[in-house]
């Protein structure tokens, strides 16, 4: 095949710079040739969070081959990561109709429905793009996780959940990655249920998929699979060790990321009072979610667990996944466009914001603000942060935030990180079940490390 050049000029960056810098190496390729290799030069930028590159790699590669779904997707997420959601809808409606309607394009749709507050629609259409996807013999892995975590993130939907679990687990190959991913979506809505011997059950039947060599694409299922199965087997040695425990006085909503299913199901001690603990999980949500301007889905997720809960006391477990060295505040900042301090600072003020809203529609026996704990893990390999004592330190300034701020609105917060960190800001030991989770048995002692919130009180 003779090598050809593009039609009209490849795209360059705003402000009329050079084209990228691979542009004088592809142009003159073979068409093939040249659209994987701005593929690969797309994905490329996209792991560097370089968006506009993204972009103009994306717009070179649909240049050669217009219509190529994976193609307008990848352009029209990437137009939502430039804040240009506009484009991205008029892009999306202009698409031809077996291009718009492809399974490539169901993530893009529910992305632009979303971002335009359109919830109830876009949930129509994943759902409807997994089932299409499933009847053409396409297992999508990516939109058959979005279909799920919107099912167990949501407060209401507990019998749709344990439904399509039921769906998938029949008509997904059989093939130790899918159906342990089904799995693991079933051992938390089994721990989310109270149901421990069902999730020791169901880790039983799909123990090889513990075994599998890592890949991204179920990484973050693989730690719920480990960490579910690790906080049933905590609850059932608890269960063993313990006279039968005094009925409690009231229910206690833990409300927040994975980190709320520790305290799940047990009873402990609650300012004053005996709790039993019930999780109000919402997957992966962080608080720079709930401080963006604006709706969207996980502020909507928040909403709904809130609305659908009976009063009692509330525990917010939030925060964490913001402070990871290779994604949240540390990742945002090592790019360059805002200062750390800054971001923290504005991160956890949106926070609290959304807080005050949403929080304020009713009367709480109690509001505490659960810390973020010292890191369970080594900051080694892809979990080195570069700069450690720059980490470090930013964990203790969002945990003083955080206690500042809860301290403010007379509410309590839960210093985990005072109960778990050793001198040199790394964890102690003591409390962790895994890198990122805190045992069960942590909650049994919590109130020893809460500060009140009154005024000239710390912790008691």
């Amino acid at each position: 095949m003779a090598a050809i050049e593009p039609d009209g000029p490849l795209p360059s960056r705003a402000g009329g710079q050079p084209p990228l810098e691979i542009a004088d190496t592809v142009r003159y390729q073979a068409p093939a040739l040249a659209l994987q290799a701005y593929r690969e030069l797309s994905l490329s930028l996209k792991d560097q969070r370089d968006w506009e590159g993204a972009l103009l790699a994306t717009d070179a590669a649909l240049a050669i081959c217009p219509g190529t779904a994976d193609l307008c997707a990848s352009r029209i997420d990437l137009l939502g990561r430039l804040q240009r959601d506009e484009e991205a809808a008029r892009y999306l409606q202009a698409l031809p109709a077996a291009v718009h309607d492809s399974v490539p394009l169901v993530h893009a749709r529910v992305n632009a429905l979303n971002a335009s507050a359109r919830f109830d629609e876009a949930n129509q259409i994943l759902r409807a793009g997994v089932r299409r996807a499933m009847a053409s013999g396409q297992a999508d892995f990516p939109l058959i996780n979005q279909w799920l975590t919107h099912l167990v993130s949501s407060g209401t939907s507990g019998r749709a959940l344990e439904a399509e679990l039921r769906y998938f687990a029949g008509c997904l190959p059989d093939d130790l990655r899918y159906q342990g991913l089904i799995a693991s979506y079933a051992m938390i809505r089994a721990w989310l249920a109270g149901d421990a011997g069902a999730v020791l059950s169901i880790a039983a039947q799909h123990a090889p998929f513990e075994a599998l060599p890592d890949i991204d694409a179920d990484r973050a299922m693989r730690v719920f699979y480990r960490y579910l199965r690790q906080l049933a087997l905590a609850q059932r040695a608890a269960v063993a060790a313990t006279a039968a425990p005094a009925r409690p006085a009231l229910a206690l909503h833990v409300l927040g990321e994975s980190h709320c299913l520790s305290p799940a199901n047990g009873v402990f001690p609650w300012h004053g009072q005996l709790a039993r603990a019930s999780a109000r999980f919402v997957m992966g949500i962080q608080m720079h979610h709930l401080a963006q301007p604006g709706e969207n889905v996980y502020k909507q997720r928040v909403l709904s667990h809130l609305r659908d809960m009976a009063d009692g006391p509330l525990l917010l477990t939030i925060g964490e996944i913001d402070c990871r060295p290779v994604e949240g505040m540390w990742r945002a900042a090592a790019r360059g466009a805002v200062q750390l301090e800054q971001m923290m600072e504005a991160t956890v003020d949106g926070y609290f914001s959304f807080l005050d809203q949403a929080l304020g529609q009713r009367a709480w026996p109690s509001i505490t603000v659960q810390g973020v704990p010292a890191p369970g893990y080594d900051l080694t390999d892809r979990r080195d942060p570069g700069d450690k004592p720059g980490f470090i330190a930013m964990i203790r300034r969002v945990n003083t935030l955080l206690a500042a701020g809860a301290r403010r609105r007379q509410w309590h917060f839960l210093d985990l990180h005072a109960a778990t960190a050793r001198q040199d800001g790394l964890g102690n030991g003591l409390w962790h079940l895994d890198r990122y989770h805190l045992s069960p048995s942590f909650y049994q002692h919590a109130m020893e490390w809460i500060d009140t919130g009154a005024p000239g009180q710390g912790r008691r």
